[in-house]
């Protein structure tokens, strides 16, 4: 079969407002590509300690406590299994916080100086924003004073 043959195939140009607006976009379109360029966020090593990676140690503290809980029950210890399920959850908080705890941020989040607690062994994580800060010999920005923002609520 042989395809039709118009008799024109040309588009019309572009009216005048048409054009404008194209230019308009490809204008914001370079801009947009300008900037992510000159900033591109964080390298892939960052995002995996910071973002990726919570989900997979989280997914393998249920597997521990899983494999913990079918073991007890398995040896017929179920009441043993539980109460050897209390101090792994607690050292698996005690370390997700450890490699995650993000400070709150905000004038009601600043009490002094760090005190360490049960339930709170470091001032921010170890795979956090905070702690790349400081391992690069910068300061972590505190809130002090400044209004409240539940003032304005």
């Amino acid at each position: 079969m042989r395809p039709e043959v118009f008799e024109s195939d040309e588009t019309p140009p572009p009216d005048e407002g048409e054009r404008f607006a194209l230019e308009a976009r490809m204008d914001r379109v370079a801009e947009e590509k300008r900037r992510a360029l000159g900033e591109p966020g964080p390298t892939w090593r960052e995002w995996w300690f910071q973002s990726g990676s919570k989900w997979y140690v989280g997914l393998g503290f249920l597997i521990l406590d899983v494999w913990l809980l079918s073991a007890a029950f398995e040896a017929g210890a179920a009441t043993l299994g539980f109460l050897a399920l209390l101090p792994a959850l607690y050292a698996e908080f005690l370390l997700y916080r450890f490699l995650y705890y993000q400070p709150p941020v905000g004038p009601s989040a600043s009490e002094g100086r760090f005190r360490r607690t049960w339930t709170r062994p470091v001032e921010y994580g170890r795979w956090t924003r905070e702690a790349a800060i400081e391992k690069a010999g910068g300061t972590v920005p505190r809130a002090e004073g400044g209004p409240d923002p539940r003032e304005f609520l």
